[in-house]
């Protein structure tokens, strides 16, 4: 696993990019995001979050053994907002009336700061662990965009048709383009 691990360095792009992701997805169902009143900061290489009481927990380095709760809160934090939008992605499937065992559901349990059984803080962790807690979030984070991407027709929430053929209806409305191609 050791062959695998990403130079410190780049843990403020790879944040950058996975906050960027989650702030699309949250763009589309802001209400029930901010249910929590967490805020996704993006800032360029420097992302931040800030909590209900506005406390900004910054998610880029120089982060140590010593001196990274507040990165480890910005890290919990986001698990926070990633369930939240997995939540709402299965009340959304259960309001269309998609079968339970259909519903949408994260591939990884997220718990407090714990994707599966692994923890995403950095503080007394180990390595390896941190690091599988990471690659679960991005599968989990992977997953919710598959659900956006087949669920919304990239519209706002309030546009998409409430019914359980979304996917459906973008199948048409594909069809009917390449018609016109054609």
């Amino acid at each position: 696993m050791a062959q695998y691990f990403r130079p410190k360095f780049q843990y403020p792009s790879l944040w950058k990019t996975i906050i960027l992701v989650l702030i699309y997805l949250a763009y589309f169902i802001m209400s029930h995001l901010h249910r929590y009143r967490i805020k996704i900061l993006p800032m360029g290489s420097y992302p931040r979050i800030m909590d209900s009481g506005n406390n900004t927990y910054e998610l880029f380095g120089p982060v140590n053994l010593f001196w990274s709760t507040r990165y480890d809160k910005a890290m919990t934090l986001f698990l926070t907002c990633l369930k939240d939008f997995a939540e709402f992605a299965n009340s959304k499937d259960k309001e269309n009336n998609i079968p339970a065992d259909k519903c949408f559901k994260l591939p990884y349990k997220i718990e407090n700061d714990k994707v599966e059984s692994y923890s995403i803080t950095q503080s007394f962790n180990k390595q390896e662990s941190w690091t599988k807690a990471l690659k679960y979030t991005l599968c989990n984070l992977k997953w919710a965009l598959y659900w956006f991407v087949g669920n919304t027709n990239f519209q706002p929430l309030s546009q998409v048709p409430s019914s359980s053929s979304s996917t459906s209806l973008h199948r048409k409305q594909q069809q009917q383009q390449d018609s016109k191609t054609n």
